[in-house]
């Protein structure tokens, strides 16, 4: 853990991780949830005191297998009330219900309505939006859509493996308003826009919605809604974008000369 100072960074504690090879955090309301890709896989979760990170008891659950799930992002639905792991290798979506003790419920396994389910955006609705790389092959990229209803904790799809022409989508953000989310394509370097309805239907707005650097890997939106930027990680580079009204983005600056290796970015 870091605390944010005005001159940068400052490191306060580092405590294990509850299993091998930590890929994704997530956080909410002072509980912190870790989800490790190595051995066996899992997700572990621990309480923020000041800083630190104290385990909670009852917050370690196994992912869909015993390893093998190449799991990448964990992330709480929008109450704070619910956890989701996409897995890749296994083609699943993995949910749990956290309890008010903090506590992690068994996993729910569901099946994902495209390959390779990489990152995912909940609106602010609690819609789901899955990006879908597709093993990487070509053309195959999509977004599938997922709602939870009323403290469900199975995902019921929406909108079904939504394509785009692009190859190996990553990471996805949504719009504060949850009107617009963006797809950044790895292997085609560009982002590709969607439509959300209100019920969490998706549809294709712009297939390259923006071009960028080689390889973009993560994004953020700024919390206001205006701005996106975009880690490139072959690029070794951070762009931004305007957000316009009608969802159209619009070249704003960049950022060279990142260390190789580069993975995660975040914006406040």
């Amino acid at each position: 853990t870091f605390r944010v100072r005005r001159g940068g960074l400052q490191l306060t504690s580092v405590v294990d991780a509850g299993g091998l090879r930590p890929v994704s955090v997530a956080e909410h309301d002072g509980m912190v949830v870790v989800l490790n890709a190595g051995g066996a896989t899992n997700i572990a979760g621990f309480r923020n005191r000041h800083g630190v990170l104290e385990p909670i008891a009852g917050a370690t659950q196994p992912l869909s297998a015993a390893g093998g799930t190449g799991p990448a992002q964990v992330s709480f639905g929008e109450d704070g009330g619910l956890l989701i792991v996409t897995e890749k290798a296994t083609n699943k979506l993995t949910t749990y219900r956290v309890r008010r003790d903090g506590a992690i419920g068994a996993p729910v396994v569901t099946a994902s309505s495209g390959m390779t389910p990489f990152g995912f955006a909940v609106d602010r609705r609690g819609n789901v939006l899955v990006s879908e790389a597709f093993g990487g092959a070509a053309g195959a990229s999509a977004l599938s859509s997922y709602t939870f209803g009323h403290y469900g904790v199975q995902p019921q799809l929406v909108s079904a493996s939504v394509g785009s022409g692009q190859s190996a989508a990553c990471w996805v953000v949504v719009t504060p308003s949850g009107r617009h989310a963006y797809v950044t394509n790895t292997a085609s370097g560009n982002i590709s826009s969607y439509a959300i309805g209100r019920n969490g239907q998706a549809a294709l707005g712009q297939a390259i919605a923006a071009t960028t650097d080689a390889g973009p890997i993560d994004a953020a939106i700024a919390p206001r809604g205006r701005s996106l930027f975009v880690l490139n990680g072959g690029g070794r580079s951070i762009q931004s974008f305007g957000i316009g009204r009608d969802g159209q983005l619009q070249a704003q600056g960049r950022i060279d000369g990142l260390p190789a290796g580069a993975n995660g970015l975040a914006a406040n």
